[in-house]
Order: C-alpha cells, then sequence, then structure tokens
C-alpha cells in the first residue's frame, strides 16, 4: 500500500511539473510569497488565506475561493493554484480524508486550474482509480 500511496503523491507532482513546464515554461512550480505579509499583491494574499484554510482543514472552501475571481492572463494566479493543490498534496490521507477531499479530488483541481488558462489533455495523466 505504501508504493501506491507513493506513486500516486508522486505522478500529481509530475502532473504539476508538466503543466508548469508547458504554461511557466518552469522546471519547478512553486509560488513564492513574499517574505513581509503587508508586501503581498491581491494574488499572494489570496495564496496566504488559502493556504490557513486548508492547514485549518477548510479544503473545500479555500478551493471554492481559489476559482472565485480568476484573472485570465496572469501566470502568476496559475503558479499560486498549481502551488496550491501542490500543498494538499503534502497532507496525509487521514487528514484529506477527515476534511472531506481527496487525492482524486486534487487531481480533478489541477486539472480545473489549467482548464481555467486554456490548458488541457492532462486528464488521464494521473490514474485516479489507484487513489
Amino acid at each position: 500500500m505504501a508504493f501506491q500511496d507513493d506513486y500516486v503523491l508522486r505522478t500529481i507532482g509530475n502532473l504539476v511539473t508538466a503543466i508548469g513546464r508547458l504554461a511557466l515554461g518552469k522546471d519547478e512550480v512553486d509560488y513564492q510569497l513574499p517574505a513581509q505579509e503587508s508586501q503581498d499583491d491581491p494574488v499572494a494574499a489570496k495564496y496566504r488565506r488559502l493556504r490557513a484554510m486548508a492547514e485549518a482543514g477548510e479544503i473545500n472552501e479555500a478551493e471554492n475561493l481559489l476559482f472565485e475571481d480568476i484573472p485570465q492572463g496572469d501566470a502568476s494566479y496559475l503558479e499560486m493554484g498549481l502551488s496550491f493543490y501542490l500543498g494538499l498534496n503534502e497532507f496525509d490521507d487521514d487528514f484529506l480524508y477527515s476534511s472531506g477531499y481527496s487525492r482524486e479530488e486534487i487531481v480533478d483541481g489541477i486539472n480545473a486550474i489549467a482548464r481555467e488558462f486554456g490548458i488541457s489533455g492532462f486528464e488521464d495523466f494521473v490514474d485516479t482509480t489507484m487513489v
């Protein structure tokens, strides 16, 4: 079981990497927050809020907020969204389950944020039957 879990975690990471290379021209997706919260732009402020909500187990609510008022064409928002899902992927299955969330929903969310930026074709990248 541990091998299967590790495989799914890595595959989700690889999905984000593939989208990041295609859309952002980056080998690594890692949205960086300013050192000081006072320096946050609207995307950074939203990311801080999303992370806090997710860490508090409010993952579904955070995901709903992520998809509100998406600025079209803002690559930093796409990177922020992908980083949000990478962060969710780091939570253990028990935490996700107790928060009413799953790895399959992580994959669905990654594909949904990518579609918001005109990126598709990755829907079958992760075999969600293994999740």
